[in-house]
């Protein structure tokens, strides 16, 4: 299923399930959360008043409550529009918050005790007089009773607002129609300082059983629960201690590469990409060939259910011939936009830098070899070990080892070698081919500047 599908199913999930207040989902880093939860947020905001707050982008301010409090006033004011009715409302919230910060902040209890018995705990244990030890210490009791129960009251009296501010807020989105409950996303939570994480959680638990909206929160557990154990111990048991605060969890369904390929790579500015021709949209009549067209591979990468364009469908490719795990796909993808923005000429050879990123990440001996040793010997490596996808040219079905190789030629056999080949010419039909060699020869310095920049890049995480 889709991410859009997945959305649409746990959308319908919650609102017809009264009892799932708090949704986990969850999926390791790197694996389009972020995005499959703007996107969600986007799609459901037409008609439902909705909140985002990314949890990392604010783990550098003081207070966790404060923080999220805050986006959820400032978003639910925009949903609810200029009425006097919400600026009264607001109004309320954010005095109701502050007094809740107040009285819910844990008191650290040497001050608690010292300032209601006078008395220094750190000096307890000196203290002779064993009446004198039972009576302050009773009275440090009697205050921290009387104390929990007045926060307490803040706490319902905050959440009675909230209540109220979710409630005008469903009102004026539904427009007279149907009223749904606002949804709260909370994301990156795992990116967070363990202990702002917990802090968090801990907080705004008091909010979850609110009626009228739903949380959900997007974290990668296991990584949290790492955190958690790096705070509290390695023999702590996170999983249980997560599993409190969450009524269900989903995880996301991660084998669909061709989704985050499109989802990571729709930002490059395409007029600067060189492309290699490899076509997409299947079997197609060209002017451009003298050659009939061959039918596409069945196992050739084209655009599929994604739609994807022709530097997507190579770095799918590349993904599943060197068998790229999501982590290492958002590491990749950072080092070749790293590449693309330092490359000096105007064009950027998508091919030849993605396939060098990918081959640096998973097999660095071999690109090694293949860029100062034995190339030849480390293609025929490259090629038993990793087996090739195929890209789909029209005339031919070519794998992406058999381009790489082409690219790899030019590059190790010098500028004079490319000149000659353009001279002679290759009598190919296949674009890539001509582009290649017309680049090696034009531009072979920036050209042999990309390994320069791919080893650079490398080590960004």
């Amino acid at each position: 299923m889709s991410r859009k599908g997945v959305a649409k199913f746990l959308t319908q999930y919650l609102d017809a399930t009264p009892k799932i207040n708090v949704l986990n989902v969850n999926s390791a880093w790197g694996s389009g959360k972020t995005f499959f939860l703007k996107n969600w947020v986007e799609e459901q905001s037409t008609d439902r008043a909705c909140v985002y707050f990314n949890a990392w982008e604010t783990d550098f301010s003081g207070d966790a409550f404060v923080s999220l409090v805050a986006s959820i006033r400032d978003q639910l004011h925009a949903a609810i529009g200029p009425l006097q009715e919400a600026e009264n409302l607001m109004r309320k919230f954010t005095s109701k918050a502050s007094k809740t910060l107040i009285a819910a902040t844990p008191a650290l209890a040497k001050g608690v005790i010292k300032k209601f018995t006078g008395v220094d705990l750190g000096l307890l244990s000196e203290i002779a007089d064993g009446e004198a030890f039972a009576e302050a210490a009773e009275k440090a009791v009697e205050k921290l009773i009387e104390t929990n129960k007045e926060t307490l009251a803040i706490v319902e009296d905050f959440k009675k607002v909230f209540h109220e501010l979710v409630t005008l807020s469903s009102l004026q989105r539904a427009a007279g129609g149907t009223v749904k409950p606002v949804y709260i996303f909370i994301d990156e939570l795992d990116r967070c300082r363990p202990t702002f994480a917990i802090e968090l959680l801990e907080r705004i638990k008091h909010l979850f059983d609110v009626s009228g909206c739903k949380f959900i929160i997007a974290t990668d557990t296991l990584q949290l629960g790492h955190s958690i154990r790096a705070v509290y111990g390695s023999g702590f048991a996170s999983e249980k201690y997560l599993k409190r605060f969450f009524d269900a969890e989903f995880t996301l369904d991660n084998t669909d590469i061709g989704a985050w390929v499109k989802a990571n790579f729709s930002d490059m500015p395409e007029h600067k990409l060189v492309g290699i021709g490899n076509a997409v949209n299947g079997a197609q009549q060209s002017h451009y060939f003298n050659t009939d067209p061959v039918q596409p591979d069945a196992e050739a990468i084209l655009a599929g259910p994604h739609n994807l364009n022709e530097h997507q469908a190579v770095v799918l490719a590349l993904a599943l011939t060197f068998k790229s795990k999501l982590r290492e796909l958002e590491k990749i993808s950072m080092q070749i936009n790293a590449v693309r923005t330092n490359c000096q000429s105007q064009e950027f050879h998508f091919f030849w830098a993605a396939y060098l990123v990918f081959l640096k990440d998973e097999v660095p001996d071999l690109y090694e070899m293949a860029v100062r040793g034995d190339y030849r010997s480390a293609m025929k490596k490259i090629q038993s070990q990793y087996e090739g996808k195929i890209l789909y040219f029209v005339v031919s079905n070519i794998n992406v080892h058999d381009v790489f190789s082409h690219y790899l030629t030019r590059y190790r056999e010098g500028k004079e070698a490319a000149r000659q080949s353009m001279h002679r010419g290759s009598g190919s039909e296949l674009g890539y081919i001509e582009r290649a060699n017309a680049a090696f020869y034009s531009e072979f310095e920036k050209m042999r500047n990309y390994t320069t920049l791919v080893e650079l890049a490398h080590s960004i995480e």
